[in-house]
């Protein structure tokens, strides 16, 4: 894991590389976070600008010796969270109608239809957990702090999340 702490100063000077370098690092975190909550791909990508966004305009806020990533990811997490509470108010069109009106995407191949398959049998904590530890291989106490659960709880999803993706696989 990268030690944010010298790129924080530059980055509260308005400094672009110091920015790319932030971002570059901790880009898959935020998605993953965010995907674990929202899981609309077009959504993830507003999300996550709001994101950087927000973190660009609270960086003052941050405090150096901090943990920067869990940080960023309670921003992302709070951003998905809202994004998600806003959708469940709206009016849904069937999706029936939906398709009538819209011509359906090709798949984009078999194993990443396979991948969603998988991580729709997962609720949302569990699917935040296993692609953080996943996909960005972040230690078990990191994530327990990205979502705001104590370690054993984070543990308990993670090994529920495997067990139910090894018994679809067999």
């Amino acid at each position: 894991m990268a030690n944010y702490d010298a790129y924080i100063e530059a980055l509260r000077q308005k400094d672009e590389q110091a920015f790319e370098f932030i971002y570059h690092e901790t880009k898959a975190t935020v998605y993953a976070v965010i995907v674990g909550i929202v899981k609309d791909r077009d959504a993830c990508q507003d999300l996550m600008q709001d994101t950087y966004i927000t973190m660009l305009e609270k960086i003052n806020q941050y405090q150096v010796g901090r943990n920067f990533l869990s940080w960023l990811a309670t921003i992302a997490r709070n951003k998905a969270i809202d994004y998600y509470r806003r959708k469940q108010k709206e009016t849904l069109v069937d999706v029936a109608e939906s398709e009538s009106l819209m011509p359906t995407e090709q798949a984009q191949g078999e194993r990443r239809v396979l991948v969603d398959e998988l991580l729709a049998l997962l609720t949302d904590i569990e699917r935040q957990i296993f692609l953080l530890r996943i996909m960005q291989n972040l230690p078990h106490r990191e994530i327990a702090k990205i979502v705001n659960l104590p370690l054993g709880t984070s543990l308990w999803h993670f090994s529920r999340a495997m067990k139910k993706i090894r018994a679809e696989r067999k």
